[in-house]
Order: C-alpha cells, then structure tokens, then sequence
C-alpha cells in the first residue's frame, strides 16, 4: 500500500483549514487589541493570512507530504508509513499548540511570539510551576485545544479510509505518473514557501503590507514568526551615513544639559552624591489604570494618583512589551531594536552603562531589588553586569511565608524589606526595585482579599494590591531620615491588559506612568510631554547636575535634542517626534501620520509632509546605525 497523492492532498488541505481556525480564535479571543474597519481591509488581511499560512505548511506540513509522495518502493513500508504519519501529526499539533498559546500570551506582548521564547523560558526557573496555573486560567483556550483535536482525528481518519482504498490500484507502471506529481508538488511547495515568486521569501515584515502595524498579528502566525526568526539575533551593520555625518544626526553620548527647568520646582536642588535615588519599576502598570492619566476620571491606584498630584508627571511610553525587555531599557537606556531580547542575545556580554555603574563611580551604594525567584529571566546576573553592588532576591528574603504560590514574594511585605535595607544602607544609594503582584495569576494575599475594586479586567484588583503596597513603603520610607533627600521614580516595564478605546490605539498600548517625586518639590505639575522608558537614566543625571557625558540611547526630558521616541517590532521602526509618528521599513518607502488626529495611524501624509518624512528616515536611520554597529563592535559605553 502506498500514499495516495489524494490523500496528502486533503491531509494538506484539512492542516490548511485547522490553521485558519486557530487564526480565526485568535481574532475572537482577543478583538479588542485589533481595529478593523471594513470589510476590504478584513479581505486584504484575509489574503494575507492565507499566503503566509501556505507558506508555515510548507515547512511544518512539507515534510510528510515530500516523503508520502516521493516515488520510492521503500515506502510501502508500514514503518516508513508509521514514521511519515508521526512528522504529519507532531507537525499539526505545533501548529495548534504555538497559535492557541499565543491566543493567551498575545494580550500581555502585542506581538506573536518569536523563536526567542525557548530562550527566554530558559532564563526564567519558574516556568514549569506555573504550567497548571496557565491550564486553570485558560481553561477555554484548552478546551478548544481538546476539542479542534477530536476534529482533526475524526476527519483525518475519514479521508484515511476513503482514499487509502485507491491506493490498491496502484503498481510500477505509475512510476512515471507517480515522479511528475512529486516534481510538481516540490516545485509548488517552493512556491508556497517563499510566499510567491519575489526576489526573496516572505518575513515578518511584509505582513505590513497587508495591515496596518496594530493589525499584522491577524497577518502573521505563531509558527511562522518562530521558524522566521530562528538564528536570526544578529545584528547587520549599517553604513547609511559616514561617521561625522551620522554624529551630526544622531549620538547615544549625551552630554549634560545646562537647562534643567525642573530646579524652580525644589525647595533644594539635589545634586550628585547628595541626593539618593530610588527607581522603582511595576509590573504590568499601564497608564489607564491612573486617573491622572485617563479622562474618565476612574482610578485602581488611589495613592499613585495623589502621589502624582506632588510630582512631576510625564506621558510615558515603553520600548518593548515584556520585562525582560523594559528592564534594560528603564536602567541602561537600552530600547528593544531586535527580535530578541538583549537579555538573552549573543551581546548580551557587551560592556553596558547604566544607572547603577553611573552613579556607583559617584560613591553611591547600589542594589536591585525583586522578590522572584533568583535567576527569573537573568536578572540578577543582569543586575551584576550593569554595574549593581547587591542584589535582593526571593533568596535574600528567606520567608516563605510571604510566597505568592506563582513568582515570589508578595509586594507589601518586599516593599518593607527593601525600605528596611535601604535604612541601614550607607547614603548616598541608588535603588531599584522590580515589583511582581500584578503579574498573571494576579494572586492577592489571603488577608486582603475583596478589599480591592475588581474592576472590569482581570488585572485591576491586583493593581489596587500593587497600589496599596506602594502606600505603605512611602508610609515607612517617610518616617525615615533618608526620605527628604530622596528622588522617587515610579514607572512599569511595560503596559498590560487594557479596557479604554484611547488605551487600545496603536499608540495607547505603549503608554506607562512615569513619575518624579521628590518630598523637596515645591509644588506637581502634569506635563504634556511625551517620555520614553529609555529616557529616564540621562533624566536622572541631568536633575542630580551630573558634570560628565553618559551613554544612553534616550536623552534627558531637559535636553534641547529633539524628543522622540521608538519602537522596533517584526522589523518595523516607528518613531514619534513631536506630534507626527513615523514607520520605517527597510526597502520600502516611509509612512508619515500626525498623531493628534489619527491614533491607528491609517492616514500615511508622508506625501504631503515630504520635509519631516525626510527628517524622520534619516533620524531612524541614524538610531538603526548607531545602535546595530555599536551592539555589534561592544562600543556601548563611554571609553
């Protein structure tokens, strides 16, 4: 008995169609992320989909239908049989199981996951103990997964018993029948795979081609953006531009402003090796979640938002989605400019700045503080690399009693560790604290349960938690003697679940607090300036009057450097300047939109604003030039 060609044929097609599916779920489990507008744009993603669905089944379905149709005698044997039909399954299985996983994952990154994930679960140490908990909370997701498998079985062994019986007729003469189906089913596959007859194959990138920039997740799918970006971590050199003229355009020295503004607002200005500096980083915070930056007026944080009301707020945006990428960018002013993580890449041994190195050549004392597991994502391997004298753990902390069942220790009683530490630290320090309540499973503390409003999103009554912990750090923290000499910074690694359409725009899934305070301020003040998690390591030295130059790829909020800010997903550039946002892709032509007017950046004005496109191309190029060869050399910090 030997394959039938009808066989693959519609073992092919029904692989065709249990993709579809889970594109389709993808959709209904997650539209509030996506903005489709009519029906044209649906079909135009619809064709999308299909060319690079075609193009992942060539690679994860290819191989049984190569070694089914290959015109050999040996495969009427029933091992050879066995082993073709195991490729077929373990390939379909893949399918479903990387595509229905990211159904869940995708609300917390906003981007389908790359062949970077296995890296990343390699750094983590938890991961394996959390597996039941993802079960428990995405019951329906494993629901569909048991259920599109009793389809799949149910039809697969239909269209099994119906063509294997032609197979019976078959014998040698068809050879020559049997060879010209293979050449031409080879030659198909190809095309399949490259995604049509272009110059070269399909990649993440063109998938903007047939959306925009919110909407190529509904493109792309999981299998495909994993195989795309296997080995693919490296960077390629630029040379857009000559070295002076690149220097000329943009440089990650910054040098120290001489116009900080925010000095009317202290009573004292604090200065270098006086002034303490705490930087604290929360889990999972998106903007919306704070009155002070929503126009509901509807709050989860109350003490963040009378906190803001004494500081100097800023409208923040993050450089990537997860914290193994936000944490690099808030303390070394690294952005996420790469498929992977720098965390996890093969520069991630590069000599790299930071807010600790910066500030311990000063004679501060500094430590990284987070209560999960000693090892979660590398960080405290990270936290060493950059320039952190300590280092505080769920190791350090020693008790578990306080132990969230999921990620380590809960928020309120690491905070007061972390306050205890710092009173008996000698000052001046500098502090960094990595938050994890409001991270998924969003568990609460027995004693606190229901004291929190729920919300209408899953994640709320963890803020509240997260919200609640901050309250009673500041409470100790103020009865302290260091407290009045103390430079606060609150902002998140990166946004999370949304609930309000202004949130839910391309530009609003970015947005993170970013708050100063300082008990010396004279008075708030909300600013409409727009800043970059990256941008707060030259902000730091520019308020403490450090007289040296830093490498950062941000600039101070005080810097007469034109502010801007940038984010690289699926090979995608887009940066803001101003009130105009830009898209850059390499070998296509750039896309201009004014933010102002047009949140999901749909109306492309680069032809009506030829100026500033220009200015934006070289601008990105420029960042794109500095940043790959300077990776590339280990030219990361000040000689």
């Amino acid at each position: 008995m030997k394959p039938s060609h009808k066989l693959v044929l519609s073992r092919y097609l029904l692989s065709l169609c249990i993709l579809i599916i889970t594109q389709i779920i993808f959709y209904l489990l997650n539209t509030s992320l996506f903005n489709v507008n009519s029906f044209s744009e649906f079909m135009k993603i619809f064709v999308g989909m299909i060319r690079f669905a075609l193009s992942t089944l060539t690679i994860f379905i290819g191989p049984y239908v190569i070694l089914s149709l290959i015109p050999i005698t040996f495969k009427q044997n029933k091992y050879y049989r066995y082993f073709i039909y195991f490729l077929y399954v373990v390939g379909i299985e893949f399918i479903m199981v990387s595509n229905l996983v990211d159904t869940g994952y995708f609300r917390f990154t906003f981007k389908r996951l790359t062949f970077d994930i296995f890296r990343y679960l390699g750094v983590g140490g938890d991961f394996n103990s959390l597996i039941p908990q993802f079960l428990r909370d995405y019951w329906l997701i494993v629901l569909i997964f048991i259920s599109l498998n009793f389809v799949f079985f149910f039809i697969d062994r239909r269209l099994f018993k119906k063509y294997s019986l032609e197979e019976m007729n078959y014998s040698k003469k068809w050879i020559g029948k049997e060879s010209i189906i293979f050449i031409l089913t080879l030659f198909v596959l190809v095309v399949f795979q490259r995604g049509g007859f272009q110059y070269k194959p399909i990649n993440l990138l063109q998938a903007s081609t047939y959306a925009s920039t919110q909407n190529t997740a509904l493109v792309l799918n999981t299998p495909f953006t994993i195989y795309r970006t296997i080995n693919k971590s490296h960077l390629e050199k630029k040379d857009y531009f000559s070295e002076n003229e690149l220097n000329t355009i943009y440089s990650p020295i910054c040098n120290p402003s001489t116009n900080v503004w925010s000095d009317t607002l202290f009573q004292e200005q604090p200065k270098v090796g006086k002034t303490n500096v705490v930087l604290i980083i929360v889990e999972s915070y998106a903007a919306e979640y704070l009155s002070t930056y929503n126009k509901t007026g509807k709050t989860y944080t109350p003490f963040l938002d009378s906190l803001a009301k004494q500081s100097i707020v800023f409208q923040g945006y993050s450089n990537g989605k997860r914290s193994i990428d936000g944490i690099p960018a808030v303390v070394s002013s690294l952005p996420l400019m790469n498929e992977e993580s720098y965390i996890t890449s093969s520069y991630s041994e590069n000599k790299l700045s930071s807010i600790a190195s910066t500030l311990s050549e000063q004679g501060y004392k500094t430590a990284f503080f987070h209560g999960g597991y000693n090892g979660t994502m590398n960080f405290n391997v990270f936290a060493q690399h950059v320039g952190y004298q300590k280092y505080y753990g769920k190791n350090e902390y020693n008790n578990d009693k306080d132990y969230d069942g999921n990620w380590g220790i809960f928020d309120e009683p690491y905070l007061q560790y972390m306050g205890r530490n710092l009173t008996a630290t000698k000052q001046p320090f500098f502090a960094t604290v990595f938050t994890l309540s409001s991270h998924h499973p969003y568990t609460i503390p027995p004693q606190h349960k229901n004291q929190f409003p729920k919300g209408t999103l899953i994640v709320h009554e963890t803020v509240g938690y997260t919200d609640f912990a901050l309250k009673r750090f500041f409470a100790y923290a103020s009865k302290q003697s260091w407290y009045k000499n103390t430079i606060f910074i609150i902002t998140a690694d990166h946004s999370a679940l949304t609930g309000q359409k202004e949130f839910q725009t391309e530009s609003g899934l970015f947005r993170i607090p970013i708050i100063f305070y300082c008990p010396m301020l004279k008075h708030g003040i909300v600013s409409n300036q727009f800043m970059q998690q990256i941008d707060i390591f030259p902000t730091i030295c520019d308020m403490l009057h450090l007289n040296k130059p830093i490498f950062a790829f941000g600039k101070s909020i005080f810097s007469t450097f034109p502010h801007y800010y940038i984010y690289f997903s699926n090979g995608e550039y887009l940066l803001r300047v101003g009130q105009y946002v830009s898209k850059y892709r390499e070998g296509y032509p750039t896309e201009l939109f004014d933010v102002t007017k047009d949140a999901d950046y749909e109306n492309n004005i680069a032809n009506k604003y030829p100026n500033i496109t220009s200015y934006h191309t070289q601008l990105t190029k420029a960042i794109i030039q500095q940043y790959n060869n300077r990776l590339i050399m280990n030219q990361t910090t000040i000689k």
